[in-house]
This record gives C-alpha cells, sequence and structure tokens, in this order.
C-alpha cells in the first residue's frame, strides 16, 4: 500500500476521461450507519460513485454530520487486462478490497490534508470483480471529510471509476419513459428575463409539475415549469413553492434553495456525459447562471420571491449551447432539478428531479425529451369550464376585469388573493356562493402591467373546504 499526495483533488468534480458507453453500470449499493464501526445502519441507497465531499453535513437525512461511516459493495468491471492501481483519496478512514484482496487497510480518522492510498491488482477485461469500500470519520476535522475511488492501468487513464463500470446488485428499476414536453415558438412575444413571467406565451397550458424526491426530505416543495423558444434563446420558466429560501453565497450551488436545468443537446440517451451536455444552476437571490463547465456566455436570469417561493426566469442562447438555428421539431435531451436547504446551513435536506434520476450530473439516459414545437396558440378569452383547478379570465388581461371561475361543491364562500411579483398582497375577494359553476369578478385597472399570483379557496358552510395551487395571473395594457 502506498501513500500518495494528490494535490489537484478537490472532490465532486466531474468526469473528462474517455466514455464507453458499452458499460452500463448503475454505480455501488451503500449502507450508511450512525455508529463509526458500520453498525447501526440508518439508510440503504444504490450512489452512482463513492465520490463525496460532506462538508460537515448529514450524509442521509437525520444522521449526525460528525460521526458515521459507510460500507459500498457490488461489482466493478475492468476494461482492460492488466495490472490497475486503485487508489482512495480521503479525509477519514478507510478500507478496500477487490476479487477478496485487501488493497487498502488505514482504518484511521485522518484529518486534512487529502490522503491517498493505493493498492494494485491484475483484472481481466470485460469481467465483473467484487468490491467492497469501507469508510468512517469520527469528527477529526468534519468540513473536509470526503471521499474518492480512483483507478488508473497502463491504458487506463488515471480517472474516478465511472458509474457505468460499477454494478450495485440491486434490483435495476427499468429505465423510465422519457416525458415528452413541448416548447412552443414565442417569436414576437420580446421575452424580457426579469423573473416576473409576464410574457403572454407564459400564461398559455405547458406548465410541468416536479414534485418526485430523489434525495433526502424537500418538505413539501413542489415546482411548475415551462419553456419557450425563438431563433436566439431557449427560455425557461420555473415556480418554485418552497417554505424556506436560503442562499449561503457559498460556492456549493446545490446546497441552497436552486433550480437545476440539465440538457442533452444531442439527446443521445448516453450513460456518460459528454461535452454535449449541460448542466445549469439557478440559485434564488443570484443575478447569474452557473454551468459546470463555464459555459454561460450570453445566459441571462432573474429571480423574484413570492408568497411561499421564488420564480427563475432564464434565456440561453443557441449559440451557447452549439445548436446556431433550431428549427421546429428539434428534440433536446432535458431535466429539471430542485435542490431544497431548510436549515440554513451549507448542507442540501433534500433534491426533487422531474424525469430521471439523483445522478443527472452523471448519467444523462434519463433525461425528458424536449420538443421544439410550432408558434405558440393565442390565449384564449374565455375558456371552458374548469373540471378542477379553478382559472382566471382573460389572461393575459388587457382591460379593466378578470373573472375567476370555479366549481361549488356546497354552498359556501370562494376566497381569492392576488399577489404581486414581489410578493405583496394586491387584493382579497371573499364571494358568498351557492353550489354549482360560479365565478368572481375583480377590478384590475389600477393594477401595473405585470405577473401576478392568485390563489383560490373554496370554503364551504360545513366546515369542508377546497384549496388549490397557487397559478399566474397576466396583466397587459
Amino acid at each position: 500500500m502506498v501513500f500518495k499526495s494528490r494535490r489537484f483533488l478537490l472532490f465532486f468534480f466531474f468526469l473528462n476521461g474517455p466514455l464507453f458507453a458499452q458499460f452500463n453500470g448503475d454505480g455501488l449499493k451503500g449502507i450508511y450507519f450512525i455508529n463509526t464501526n458500520l453498525t447501526s445502519a440508518a439508510a440503504t441507497v444504490v450512489d452512482p460513485q463513492p465520490r463525496y465531499q460532506w462538508f460537515g453535513c448529514p450524509p442521509q437525512p437525520g444522521m449526525s454530520g460528525v460521526t458515521f461511516s459507510v460500507q459500498w459493495t457490488g461489482q466493478v468491471e475492468a476494461a482492460y487486462s492488466e495490472p490497475t492501481t486503485f487508489t482512495v483519496d480521503l479525509n477519514g478512514g478507510v478500507s478496500l478490497i477487490v476479487n477478496g484482496q485487501t488493497l487498502v487497510n488505514q482504518w484511521t480518522d485522518y484529518g486534512p490534508p487529502v490522503r491517498g492510498f493505493s493498492g494494485v491488482i491484475t483484472l481481466t477485461a470485460n469481467t465483473k470483480y467484487s468490491i467492497e469500500l469501507d469508510y468512517f470519520t469520527s469528527g477529526a476535522n468534519p468540513a473536509t471529510d470526503g471521499i474518492q475511488l480512483v483507478w488508473e492501468s497502463p491504458s487506463q487513464a488515471n480517472e474516478i471509476i465511472p458509474h457505468q463500470y460499477l454494478f450495485s446488485g440491486a434490483a435495476l428499476n427499468p429505465t423510465p419513459t422519457p416525458q415528452t414536453p413541448s416548447s412552443c415558438q414565442a417569436g414576437g412575444a420580446g421575452i424580457v428575463v426579469d423573473g416576473a413571467l409576464n410574457e403572454w406565451p407564459w400564461s398559455i397550458a405547458g406548465w410541468n409539475t416536479v414534485n418526485r424526491t430523489v434525495l433526502g426530505n424537500v418538505y413539501g416543495t413542489t415546482a411548475s415549469f415551462k419553456t419557450l423558444w425563438d431563433s436566439t434563446n431557449l427560455y425557461f420558466g420555473v415556480t418554485v413553492i418552497d417554505a424556506q429560501l436560503y442562499n449561503t453565497g457559498t460556492a456549493s450551488l446545490w446546497r441552497n434553495s436552486t433550480v437545476e436545468l440539465y440538457l442533452d443537446t444531442t439527446d443521445s440517451g448516453s450513460v456518460t456525459t459528454g461535452n454535449n451536455d449541460f448542466e445549469f444552476f439557478f440559485r434564488w437571490g443570484d443575478t447569474a447562471a452557473v454551468e459546470f463547465q463555464g459555459r454561460t456566455t450570453g445566459v441571462n436570469m432573474a429571480t423574484t420571491s413570492i408568497p411561499g417561493g421564488y420564480v427563475v426566469e432564464v434565456s440561453i442562447p443557441w449559440s451557447t449551447l452549439g445548436l446556431p438555428g433550431p428549427g421546429s421539431g428539434t428534440v433536446l435531451g432535458f431535466d429539471v432539478g430542485v435542490d431544497v436547504n431548510h436549515n440554513g446551513g451549507n448542507c442540501r435536506d433534500g433534491q426533487l428531479i422531474w424525469n430521471g434520476g439523483a445522478d443527472d450530473y452523471a448519467n444523462p439516459s434519463r433525461f425528458a425529451q424536449l420538443t421544439l414545437a410550432a408558434a405558440c396558440p393565442t390565449p384564449v378569452a374565455t375558456p371552458p369550464a374548469p373540471t378542477g383547478q379553478p382559472y382566471v379570465s382573460p389572461n393575459p388581461s388587457a382591460g379593466n376585469l378578470v373573472r375567476f371561475t370555479y366549481q361549488m361543491a356546497q354552498p359556501g364562500r370562494a376566497v381569492i388573493r392576488v399577489w404581486n411579483a414581489w410578493g405583496n398582497l394586491t387584493a382579497t375577494l371573499n364571494d358568498p356562493k351557492s353550489s354549482g359553476l360560479q365565478s368572481s369578478q375583480l377590478d384590475v385597472s389600477t393594477f401595473a402591467p405585470g405577473h401576478y399570483l392568485y390563489r383560490v379557496e373554496l370554503d364551504y358552510d360545513s366546515g369542508q373546504s377546497e384549496k388549490f395551487r397557487t397559478a399566474v395571473m397576466a396583466i397587459q395594457k
């Protein structure tokens, strides 16, 4: 076993090595333990890679960020028939066993600097070998605790072992059928990126709900997003309903109240990332986007706070995505993530993903497929009667009155609240109504042009009530 000092290691960097899409591993099974001796399991997950720096944060919900242990098990498949060096870079203690051979045994909680321990074993290409990686920390320096597993051989460049070479042995979930949203062409709409979503193409149908938790606890957070496009930009708008918002100002954007946008500009369906894959971060309260390879030329973003959440509006030039002049029918790989921080520190509590999984950053194969569609339809002034969610019409409105339409299941009162884009309560209606299809009228003659939010609550005389999600209303003058 050899100690290696690796000054370039910062943990959690992205893969830049050769890509071998024929391997389709899912990662290793990770069992997280409350104690430092691999006892009292708290969670069992499939980790795409043992590649983490925890910054003193709990590795799984409900655990300590100071003392814990992890055991990763499964199989590793070699690409070449030759001696292979496995190196574990870490702060903490570690043991590594490959094919029954102990390559590393350093069961001491090492603090800074990052230490690398190595062992060599000869492997045969296209053969799977058992692997067990054990780790613990007892609090020597929680802020720097982390681990990553690296390999190299005469033919294999030094790199973190990609997930496609690791097999957890867990029953694999079938790759989901990609959802297929469309993005209508908003030519001539004059989209202004100001966080207001007040141009008429935002007000028509096509919103998608993000509510699937893939990591931790999201505390009821949900989001709705929509995309538009024109000859110059892809536009992305999202409303996040989150009771607590944090922007710690640190570089770890995913540990804040942040929206992530994943794009595969060739819709390759590959299990590995390449130059055609983009991961954008739009953090609440920031004025500039971040992309994991720094590709943000011409990208504009704005965020605004709303009651119980925030709005993100973004424009991304096609030239930045390497797609000059895409047209109707173009298909992109696409996914959306929402990061949640309710503790106020530098720790993420949970994550929502729309279509893929927690490994979207490394595995684009489960992205949805976004199709660039034809011109956005003109808004309908008087939509049909609601079957559930109330609506407001006309929307957008250029006149003095709007009408909220809803279905009363019983006699009672309709309570309707309207907020402006800065979260200020602008209007409240409290109308007694009988059962059946009903409506309430609001005078908006004094409203400034822009994007407003409204929420309808139906309180029945029986004591029952119906509460509906917050929706968008646009005022034009």
